[in-house]
């Protein structure tokens, strides 16, 4: 495996690893196509895959919507109804069925490219205030008891994020933690029309070098799934494998790669739609979990009682 990969995308991970070892002990690989969605699944079985992926023994899953931002609203709608449909399937595979749910919006709002967490808990139907004040009401409207938390980022607070999320996950005491935060990815096609689920836990701000205190299931005592969204390409990466593309001499991009991290010319690059597109996509995901959650929600009410 090329160690200066940077990525938190487990398929290109372990698609570098096959370019070496089609059949790679201890990880399995596949794809899928699901009502317009590609879902590329890796699976790390064992220790020795995990040594060898960099990645902890759990699922990955990794599908691509396509550029959410340019469909039409019935497209949009069929994509939604479909990663509701893969998240519904990834939620009931942890092997728990939740009574309750902690969305973990993880990032900085202040910046548009680590905003996807934050923007995503904008877009949730939280009903636990609901539930612990009017009972009955809860009841009669039938929805699922969510909550979530925008913990913000340790420059903002003095407060690491999983301190935070693990404190109101004591003191409340949900059956799962859906953390979202913003990943990186190696390859710029996969920017903001990509999301990964994983059964893992999540390291917040490794997607920018800047990892920070985990969500583990181990540790909280509940699965703790993550949601990530590719926002930004480590500068150095596309710069090396755009030189190797051109010359077709990869080991000068790698020179060109690691003289730049040594250099600490750690940039990192995102599209420039990013605000627009970030919004599209929080979205996306948000009225995923609202849809995943809320079984008997039609699309139409989602819609206004998010307002």
């Amino acid at each position: 495996m090329d160690t200066t990969l940077r990525s938190d995308l487990a398929v290109e991970i372990c698609n570098d690893i096959m370019k070496h070892n089609s059949s790679p002990d201890g990880i399995k690989c596949s794809r899928t196509r699901n009502d317009g969605l590609t879902i590329e699944e890796v699976v790390i079985e064992n220790e020795k895959g995990a040594r060898l992926s960099g990645k902890p023994v759990g699922k990955y899953l990794t599908v691509s919507t396509g550029k959410l931002w340019l469909d039409d609203a019935e497209t949009f709608k069929e994509k939604v109804f479909a990663f509701r449909n893969v998240l519904r399937d990834f939620i009931a595979e942890s092997g728990k069925n939740p009574s309750s749910v902690l969305v973990a919006g993880l990032g900085n709002e202040r910046i548009t490219a680590d905003a996807i967490g934050p923007a995503t808990v904008e877009k949730l139907i939280v009903t636990r205030h609901i539930k612990n004040e009017r009972p009955s009401l809860f009841t009669q409207l039938g929805l699922f008891d969510l909550c979530a938390a925008t913990p913000g980022v340790l420059g903002q607070t003095g407060i690491e994020s999983a301190v935070v999320i693990r404190g109101i996950s004591e003191k409340i005491r949900p059956e799962m933690i859906l953390a979202i935060d913003a990943l990186a990815s190696r390859d710029l096609g996969r920017l903001v029309n990509t999301i990964q689920l994983c059964n893992t836990g999540i390291r917040p701000g490794s997607g920018v070098g800047n990892a920070r205190p985990a969500l583990l299931p181990e540790e909280m005592g509940i699965p703790v799934i993550s949601i990530g969204v590719p926002t930004v390409v480590d500068a150095a990466t596309l710069a090396a494998d755009a030189i190797g593309m051109f010359t077709h001499q990869k080991a000068q991009g790698d020179v060109i790669r690691d003289k730049w991290s040594k250099n600490g010319l750690n940039f990192f690059v995102t599209p420039k739609e990013t605000d627009q597109i970030i919004s599209v996509m929080a979205a996306f995901i948000g009225f995923g979990i609202n849809l995943a959650l809320n079984q008997e929600l039609s699309y139409e009410d989602m819609l206004s009682l998010i307002g």
